[in-house]
């Protein structure tokens, strides 16, 4: 990851002071940082304070300011690192990284840096909280007979058997396969629906095995018979 943050000035060390050189107290406000107005009205004498003009309420002053810096003691710099995202984050996930944010004042410790997770929508996985779903295709011949399919997981391909005569929108449940839980301990499930895709080209041999099978099952199928302007469009495609 990279990042651009403000960092304590190398040159002068945060200080804002030329090398060699150093603060001095401010003159105006006496090294408070702040200034008082008393100002006397019919009512009495009211007393005012505010932040020193002089100082910036730093109580200092720089009178040879550090070339790099311009005397504000930082600059603005970009810097790569590395991130442990830990298993099971979810977007809104923050995770935070102590002094890795902006530098503090007056050559002080850098703040914390805080990343807000954003996880992208996976075009085969679907997550619901520590869940996962997913849509497996198989064919009319595995769903009539069953078969051992092949199902993609988080940690790869595994096998399940599905049993004869499954019908498509069959759901079926892996335990433990799904998110890990962000807090360390277990995890979700995965759940898959199989879905029975239909060939929609079939060679004369395969149309005529469908046909018999079809007798053996007393199915009475009326199929289509293709007009004369089906037949001009075969011929154009």
């Amino acid at each position: 990851m990279q990042i651009r943050r403000t960092e304590n000035c190398e040159t002068c060390g945060g200080t804002g002071a030329k090398s060699g050189t150093g603060k001095e107290t401010c003159s105006t406000c006496k090294g408070r940082g702040e200034v008082r107005y008393a100002q006397q009205t019919p009512f009495g004498q009211f007393v005012r304070t505010s932040t020193c003009d002089a100082c910036n309420g730093t109580g200092e002053i720089i009178k040879d300011k550090c070339n790099t810096c311009g005397g504000t003691g930082k600059e603005i710099k970009t810097k790569k690192m590395k991130v442990k995202i830990p298993a099971g984050v979810d977007t809104g996930s923050i995770i935070s990284m102590r002094e890795e944010g902006e530098a503090g004042d007056r050559g002080g410790p850098n703040g914390d840096l805080y990343i807000y997770i954003n996880v992208v929508e996976d075009p085969i996985f679907k997550r619901s909280g520590n869940d996962i779903y997913l849509t497996v295709p198989i064919s009319f011949t595995e769903a009539a007979l069953g078969a051992e399919i092949q199902v993609p997981t988080l940690e790869g391909i595994t096998s399940h058997n599905i049993q004869e005569g499954t019908q498509t929108g069959t759901e079926f449940r892996l335990k433990n396969m799904g998110v890990p839980n962000l807090k360390g301990y277990g995890r979700g499930d995965l759940f898959f629906t199989v879905e029975v895709k239909v060939p929609t080209k079939l060679t004369d041999r395969q149309k005529e095995l469908l046909r018999d099978f079809a007798n053996e099952t007393g199915e009475n199928i009326k199929e289509h018979k293709k007009g004369f302007f089906d037949k001009v469009k075969d011929a154009f495609n």
